[in-house]
């Protein structure tokens, strides 16, 4: 799937396999520094002091970062690992000037090295889309749209969630190879299953620098796939906690100007604000699972609900209520006015798309 316009932070990651060489780890602390040493002496790890006496060399053979990484993990505490730099090295060869873009925290060379799986996954592109579908809440049998669900596939064949993928991913920095993998899944899989509906894709607005090189990837596998762009919706997913809103504007408008529909997700789940509605004036919001459950008892609830959608209405932006999972909710969503609904109830996510009515 990769190709020569990926770049190095999101295109098809290296195998997990390494060479032997040397781990240069300089610790924010001398404290720290002793600590290490001591831990690395006690496992008889033969080390090394850099020439200015600041940071620890250590060998690493081939098959033994997984294990290094899980002593690490145990010798420093979450702020020592962050605020520690870390390079491996092959060879005999010093740190240099060329160097300084291979640095990294020491808790990415313990993510990464723990994490070794997700490395190969992403690495062998074994991951699938499932389809949950959204249903117009007035015939609730009548498909709207199907949205693309990311699924990992473990080297036994077993489904990997993704929130166990995107968590790794965040502390090895492998977010952005996932995230664009996950997108171009999508857009391959629902094109090969015919999906003839809407069809909302995830994806993380952190994962892209700058829109007109990050996304080209993705309108690219669009074309090649034949799919009618107006029928894609790109969702911000659950995952992305918005903290530079003008970025974000920048990557759905250029979603926007290049044919595609936005949503955003979770909306009074505690990140997407109401505040930023007029802004970005998304397409469709989905109504937070942690809103739509028990509304029908709820007024509390309800209020807000009622109150949101007439907002987004009045904004011209259409409403989807997902984690609809009882009756009594969908039948107070269908005398309230939301547009779309999604949730257990209706249809779990399953590997082919739910049947058009």
């Amino acid at each position: 799937m990769a190709n020569e316009h990926d770049c190095e932070r999101c295109g098809r990651p290296q195998s997990p396999q390494r060479e032997s060489g040397r781990l240069f780890l300089w610790p924010p602390l001398g404290y720290t520094k002793q600590k290490l040493r001591a831990a690395f002496e006690a496992n008889a790890l033969a080390i090394g002091e850099t020439p200015d006496q600041a940071g620890l060399i250590i060998p690493v053979g081939a098959e033994r970062h997984a294990a290094l990484a899980t002593l690490l993990a145990e010798q420093t505490t979450p702020a020592e690992a962050r605020d520690s730099r870390a390079l491996f090295m092959v060879g005999e060869g010093e740190p240099g000037f060329a160097q300084l873009g291979q640095v990294e925290t020491l808790a990415t060379y313990i993510a990464r090295g723990r994490g070794a799986w997700l490395q190969e996954l992403l690495h062998a592109e074994r991951v699938t889309t499932h389809f949950q579908p959204i249903f117009h809440v007035a015939e609730p049998a009548r498909v709207f749209a199907h949205e693309c669900l990311l699924r990992g596939i473990d080297d036994q064949g077993h489904s990997v969630s993704p929130g166990l993928m995107f968590e790794l991913a965040a502390q090895a920095d492998l977010v952005f190879v996932l995230d664009r993998l996950a997108r171009i899944t999508a857009v391959r899989n629902a094109a090969a299953h015919g999906v003839d509906s809407r069809i909302f894709i995830n994806f993380t607005p952190a994962a892209v620098y700058d829109p007109v090189n990050c996304l080209k990837t993705t309108v690219a596998a669009v074309e090649r796939s034949g799919l009618e762009r107006e029928r894609i919706v790109f969702e911000v997913i659950e995952t992305e906690r918005i903290s530079d809103p003008e970025h974000l504007a920048n990557v759905l408008n250029y979603y926007r100007e290049a044919g595609f529909r936005i949503a955003l997700d979770d909306l009074g789940g505690g990140y997407a604000g109401l505040g930023l509605l007029p802004s970005l004036r998304p397409d469709f919001v989905k109504l937070d699972r942690s809103l739509v459950a028990g509304v029908s008892r709820d007024r509390a609830r309800a209020i807000i609900i009622e109150r949101v959608t007439q907002m987004a209405h009045d904004l011209g932006i259409e409403v989807v209520a997902e984690g609809v999972e009882q009756a009594e909710d969908l039948v107070w969503l269908q005398a309230h006015a939301v547009d779309y609904v999604q949730g257990f109830l209706l249809a779990r996510p399953a590997p082919t798309p739910h049947p058009s009515q």
